[in-house]
Formats: structure tokens, C-alpha cells, sequence
């Protein structure tokens, strides 16, 4: 009867060993994939800096499309359309979309006419782009009122 009990004792030690040993596997799975999440974040979170200090040139040759024609500047703005787009980054739609505070920030408000409604984007100052989910800046807009 006492090796009954002996070997019980041994079954319930091991069982708990065994129970232990599952979840310490399991942490460290939980563990590495938080990991690899974690380090993906950072990645994107360094090319979004990069990529907000690109927008300003970007900015630069719609400008100067506008100012001096887009025959001169209509491949080069392909290209880094192009190339944003591959890097997952893409242009927030405003112009004449209602007003949008998550992708939007309001610079200017302007009387609602046939063509804007009240609260759509009559104007787009400047424009916006984000990453998947995140804005990485916001399209600067004139809101008809």
C-alpha cells in the first residue's frame, strides 16, 4: 500500500512537472512572437520618419508642377508615387470628401457653395498620407461651413 501511495506521489510530481514544463513552452512561444510584433513595429515606426522627411520634396514637385507645368515633373512625380506605394504608403483622399478629423486638420473654413456642402473639403492646402492605419501626416484642408 505504501508504494501505492510512493508511486501516486511520483505520477502527481511528474504530472505537475510535465504541466510546468507545457507552460514555460508556451510562454516562450508567446514570448518570440511579441518579439517579432515588436520588432516589425519599430520598423515601421523608423520608416515613417524617414517618409515624413521625404513629403516635403514630394510637396516641392507639385509645386513646382503647378507653377511651371506638369511636362517637365510628370515622371518624376510617378516615381515616387511608385515608390510610395511600394513602401505601403498612400495618399489620404480629401478633395470633396466630408471632413475627417482622424486624417484631416482644418486650416481654413470657407462658405459652403453648389459644388462643397457644408463640411465637406471645398480645398486641399496640403496634402496627406498614412501607413496601413496610421497617419503618418494629416491633409491640410479648407472646410466649407
Amino acid at each position: 500500500m505504501e508504494n501505492q501511495e510512493n508511486s501516486e506521489d511520483w505520477q502527481k510530481k511528474a504530472d505537475e512537472y510535465l504541466n510546468n514544463w507545457k507552460r514555460a513552452a508556451a510562454d516562450l512561444i508567446n514570448y518570440k512572437k511579441s518579439e517579432i510584433e515588436r520588432a516589425g513595429m519599430l520598423v515601421n515606426y523608423a520608416k515613417e520618419g524617414m517618409f515624413s522627411n521625404v513629403l516635403p520634396v514630394l510637396d516641392s514637385i507639385y509645386l513646382a508642377a503647378a507653377a511651371f507645368g506638369k511636362d517637365g515633373f510628370t515622371q518624376v512625380e510617378k516615381q515616387m508615387q511608385e515608390f510610395l506605394k511600394k513602401e505601403g504608403i498612400e495618399e489620404i483622399k480629401a478633395l470633396g470628401e466630408p471632413f475627417n478629423a482622424e486624417h484631416m486638420e482644418i486650416v481654413e473654413e470657407c462658405a459652403a457653395s453648389d459644388t462643397a456642402q457644408s463640411g465637406m473639403v471645398a480645398e486641399e492646402l496640403q496634402r496627406g498620407y498614412k501607413m496601413g492605419d496610421r497617419v503618418i501626416r494629416p491633409a491640410k484642408v479648407k472646410v466649407s461651413k
